[in-house]
């Protein structure tokens, strides 16, 4: 069997499968064994006394008030719940391990699968509460039924019911957080909220939370980095999944799964006056009342959404993606980008662009449905520029209102059964040259592979438009010119899973 084939039988698996896959990967924490050092200590759920040592453990707020900066802290296994306004405050640069075995001898044995530490809100208070210039780390942890109502946080709203951080360079590892929310119609950041923070969050699950502005996570200044999480089932007015503000262009969101996530604006992700690279995700199933996979909305700091799978999604404007409002300079750049199958009941079922000026180079739009039809909807007082782009099986390929425009450069617009019912419609300004019809000869769109095959027409059919690689991280061009569309051909692809069953690739 060879791997293209291997590759479709993969592909064949049931959507179904993502929150299973997400839950096995949940909290693999780290080594299974490890060697205690001067500066740890040891709780469990029970634990007593002040020695706080692996055969004698203490309380998890006595270990906390004897920690040093630089100390270590191993959490037994089992329920922690507080009182006050937090189940743990930090303030000092500390390591928490959860899944610690509670042996009372021999090697420190970790497992956060096996030996589940949940640290329970109740419903009552914060989880987590993070504050000052401090380094902690939270490895292995499960966050769950924190509510933040009345303890306020950001202005006048309440803040971070999962987890708070302010200031603080905190790493979140292999943790997951769950049925948290903040705050009631003023709340900002159900599972995590991040202010002044350049945190760093992998290998997690953040999962039905609630908060009016970013249901699963909120980050507010700086450039925090989310890598290889999970972000399932969330909900707020503003990004159901996450919500940048006023961060800078390092701020990087890559690698990570949102599905399901729900959003007045900004089903999975939304950017508010916020810069940031958003590579390489899988934004599956979501659904906002504008953008129902990504919101990019206002400011000028630059925006690249890169490598990403952008599927299935739906809104009322912008099933896929929704741009607005980035003032006057091409600030919004897509490359290799697969927006495909995604739905809008108004206008862009694909893409929703106003008063904006994005830049398109590389990308695949394919069969989104829904409202005008349109794989590209371009709106008052906006430019769109679209180099190598495969753009099919619309009812219209690209609308253009009055006033607006838009420039293509080596479009394939698809033939038979993948051609669009027109072009490009509406009574804007569209320029093309280089014009490609033919079959984009896809692998499995049904199963969301959208990378070409052989007799593909997009092949060597593209300008050079300074793009080296395609979707996949393989170099570009493979022949003469270099393809339409995200994907470069090539005579043997690596086995392609579905970021939405792997993670990635």
């Amino acid at each position: 069997m060879n791997i293209r084939t291997r590759s479709r039988i993969l592909l064949s698996l049931s959507i179904s499968l993502l929150v299973l896959m997400a839950w096995l990967l949940l909290l693999r924490g780290s080594s299974p064994a490890v060697a205690a050092g001067p500066n740890t200590l040891f709780v469990t759920p029970n634990g007593s006394g002040s020695a706080c040592t692996q055969s004698h453990p203490c309380a998890l707020h006595t270990a906390l008030a004897q920690a040093r900066d630089g100390d270590t802290i191993y959490l037994a296994g089992g329920t922690y719940t507080g009182q006050g306004a937090a189940v743990i405050t930090l303030t000092k640069s500390i390591t928490l391990y959860g899944g610690w075995d509670g042996a009372p001898a021999g090697p420190v044995v970790r497992d956060p699968q096996a030996f589940r530490t949940v640290l329970d809100g109740e419903d009552q208070r914060r989880v987590v509460y993070i504050n000052g210039d401090i380094a902690p780390v939270l490895d292995g942890l499960t966050v769950v039924n924190g509510n933040a109502v009345g303890l306020g946080g950001y202005g006048t709203s309440d803040a971070g019911g999962g987890i708070y951080v302010n200031r603080s360079e905190v790493t979140i590892r292999n943790c997951l957080l769950t049925n948290n929310m903040a705050g009631n119609r003023k709340g900002t950041g159900g599972g995590l909220f991040l202010i002044y923070s350049n945190a760093r969050v992998e290998h997690s699950t953040i999962m039905s939370n609630t908060a009016r502005w970013g249901g699963g996570a909120r980050a507010i200044s700086r450039a925090p980095v989310f890598r290889l999480n999970r972000f399932i089932s969330n909900t707020a007015d503003f990004g159901g999944g996450i919500y940048l503000m006023w961060t800078n262009e390092q701020a990087l969101i890559e690698e990570n799964v949102f599905t399901d996530n729900r959003g007045a604006e900004g089903g999975a992700i939304y950017l508010s006056a916020a810069g940031a690279t958003i590579r390489r995700n899988v934004i599956y199933n979501n659904r906002g009342g504008t953008g129902g996979g990504i919101g990019v909305v206002s400011g000028d700091t630059p925006v690249k959404l890169e490598d990403n799978r952008i599927w299935r999604n739906s809104a009322g404007r912008g099933g896929g993606v929704y741009i607005s409002f980035r003032p006057f300079q091409e600030r919004t750049r897509l490359e290799n980008n697969i927006i495909a199958q995604n739905q809008a009941t108004k206008n862009g079922a694909g893409v929703y662009i106003h008063q904006s000026k994005p830049v398109f180079v590389h990308n695949t739009l394919a069969q989104n449905r829904g409202g005008d039809g349109s794989g590209i909807f371009v709106a008052t007082g906006a430019e769109a520029t679209l180099i190598n782009t495969i753009l099919v099986s619309h009812t219209v390929g690209i609308s253009v209102t009055t006033g607006s425009a838009a420039t293509l450069d080596s479009t394939l617009w698809g033939a038979g059964i993948w051609a669009n019912g027109a072009d490009w419609g509406g009574d804007g300004t569209v320029t093309t040259q280089h014009d490609v019809h033919g079959d984009p000869a896809f692998v499995n769109p049904a199963a969301g592979d959208y990378h070409i095959e052989r007799h593909s027409a997009a092949r060597d059919a593209g300008v050079d438009a300074g793009i080296l690689t395609d979707i996949d991280g393989e170099s570009r061009p493979f022949g003469p010119a270099p393809d339409i569309g995200a994907d470069e051909w090539r005579p043997k692809h690596s086995v392609y899973l579905p970021y939405m069953l792997s993670g990635n690739r």
